[in-house]
């Protein structure tokens, strides 16, 4: 071990005595080394793994957080590195994993760092600093993301996060290329942790993510606990660093002017989010000087220029009340309900902005296609609510719904009640019902695509959608004191919503707690918006014109589109 703590003397850190009274003299003491792989040369899919010595186990250190580091153009090695592993290891490790990019061999390197700590009294040699590990998984789903809170009985019983990873799915574990990870952070309030990976350039995957938070507490044996007064408590903070500007190799580093490091986290930008194809993580992890590094690099042969932002996890142990917590106004998720016969490939780039804008968001697919019943559509929709709730402990969610899943929305509502949405927000979804001509286009297109025939056995879909059916006429007659927020976007240039201005709601202006006018209907061609925008019916799920009116409807401001995003 020696030889290893020589190598990465650099890093190697010391936290001293952070508070004291006359009965408590706690000392914190923190050691960072690191562990390369392999120790020379380059392999294919190197991993590395840095451990708490054995001699400082014995002596009281825990493994609180780690980094990862791999090879990149220029740096070792022919292309970047894919970094799919930056996570905890058992008890005393941390990993750091890399894998080729796809159909592009390259033999590269990892380096793994292991963050760990003691917290120490000399009159109560009970005293210890505490950790454990919690994590959650999910996929295989496209660019999935996960998120692992802390549970509010380990908050009460002093835990707080103080460092988090992720493991992304790659070849030979669960997907046939590797997937990237592009953001591994803490939340702002210091609660959980969040993943997020992405398909390599133009290679289409599904695959996993699993997020994990440590999270470490000062115990004592209640024997020895009235020997301390007042009692000690880790208190940990979290610092952004600045993003960086668009660039080939983003860097971005975070350091926080009090207290010392014990985690970090780096979010990059991504296909949706500000790049074309997703950026390399390659540096992630602790530096010499008391900072968070996130750099990232190109794909192969792929000049891509991103952003970067790191993040840094600072703790100190305290002998006085601990401050409350910041307050960060908690945004409600997001389900994203599609259209008939949409699959989640289409909401990509919808789903990536809403991430990027700090939601968490599922995608509803309707069942089924969207060809049975709405009514049993807004009772799955139902189920699904039920679980983004369950998970993420909010109390209301936000609906998106794109065509038909505006009107399963808003079936939702009607046949379950409106306490569980904060906004219902549609893209060209038929309010009114839509008016089909004999012998249209439009009627041959149902025909065609949604066995719209006329006979017994078509889908009741087909009638529940036209104007004037018992459902258009139900989801319209809307209770008193609705709690909702409702907006529907609306475009001109809609085959399949005709007239245009079915797709408006009725009496659902109203004002956001400022006193602002909420109009609820929002033409994107409207003079007072953006009259030369084309925009179709498909392309509402992914117009930058058109988000930029999601994002105000989100947060219950005036709609007043941005006719330039992109």
């Amino acid at each position: 071990m020696n030889s290893i703590q020589s190598r990465c003397l650099g890093l190697a850190a010391t936290l001293l005595l952070v508070g004291s009274t006359a009965d408590a003299q706690v000392t914190f003491d923190c050691q960072t080394i690191q562990e390369n792989a392999p120790a020379a040369g380059l392999v294919v899919n190197p991993k590395a793994v840095a451990t708490v010595p054995l001699d400082k186990q014995k002596l009281g250190y825990v493994r609180v957080g780690g980094g990862c580091e791999v090879s990149r153009f220029g740096f070792d090695s022919v292309h970047a590195g894919v970094m799919v592993q930056n996570a905890p290891d058992g008890e005393h490790g941390w990993r750091c994993k890399a894998a080729d990019p796809a159909f592009v061999s390259n033999p590269a390197w990892a380096k793994a760092s292991v963050t760990y700590c003691k917290a120490s009294d000399p009159s109560v040699s009970s005293l210890r600093l505490q950790c454990t590990t919690l994590s959650k998984k999910t996929g295989p789903s496209r660019n999935p993301a996960a998120e692992v809170t802390l549970p509010q009985a380990l908050i009460d019983d002093g835990y707080s996060v103080v460092s988090g990873g992720c493991d992304s799915s790659h070849f030979g574990n669960g997907s046939v290329h590797a997937e990237n990870v592009v953001v591994s952070k803490p939340s702002l309030t210091g609660k959980g942790w969040s993943c997020q990976a992405a398909d390599p350039p133009n290679h289409g995957q599904d695959a996993t993510v699993e997020a994990s938070l440590v999270a470490c507490k000062v115990a004592v044996d209640p024997a020895q606990a009235a020997l301390l007064n007042p009692k000690p408590a880790l208190q940990c903070s979290v610092t952004q660093g600045p993003k960086s500007p668009v660039a080939t190799y983003p860097k971005s580093y975070a350091k926080a002017s009090s207290g010392k490091v014990l985690g970090g986290g780096c979010q990059l930008s991504y296909a949706g989010n500000g790049s074309v194809h997703a950026e390399f993580m390659v540096q992630h992890g602790p530096q010499a000087d008391g900072s968070w590094a996130c750099l990232a690099a190109d794909p192969p042969g792929i000049p891509n220029p991103g952003t970067a932002q790191a993040s840094v996890v600072t703790c100190a142990i305290t002998t006085a009340p601990a401050p409350p917590p910041p307050t960060v106004a908690r945004k409600n998720p997001v389900i994203i309900v599609g259209g008939t016969m949409a699959g989640e490939i289409l909401y990509w780039v919808l789903e990536a902005r809403l991430r990027a804008d700090g939601y968490f968001v599922e995608f509803f697919e309707l069942p089924e296609l969207g060809l049975i019943d709405i009514h049993e559509g807004a009772r799955q929709l139902k189920f699904k609510v039920a679980d983004v709730l369950l998970r993420t402990g909010a109390e209301k969610v936000n609906l998106i719904g794109h065509s038909q899943g505006g009107i399963t929305s808003r079936t939702y509502v009607h046949d379950f009640g409106p306490h569980s949405v904060e906004s219902l927000i549609t893209l060209s979804s038929p309010h009114q019902g839509i008016n089909v001509a004999k012998g249209s286009l439009l009627e041959l297109v149902a025909t065609v695509l949604f066995s719209c025939n006329g006979t017994p056995t078509q889908s009741p879909v087909c009638t529940q959608v036209l104007h004037g059916s018992s459902l258009i006429n139900e989801i319209n007659q809307r209770p008193p004191g609705d709690p909702i927020y409702y907006t529907s976007l609306v475009t001109t240039p809609d085959f399949f919503v005709s007239p245009y201005t079915a797709a408006f709601i009725d009496n659902c202006d109203r004002k956001n707690p400022a006193g602002e006018e909420l109009k609820c209907n929002v033409l994107v061609q409207d003079q007072a918006q953006c009259p030369s925008a084309v925009v179709d019916h498909v392309g509402l799920a992914y117009s930058g014109v058109v988000y930029s009116g999601i994002r105000q409807a989100l947060e219950h401001k005036p709609v007043r589109l941005d006719c330039n995003a992109l």
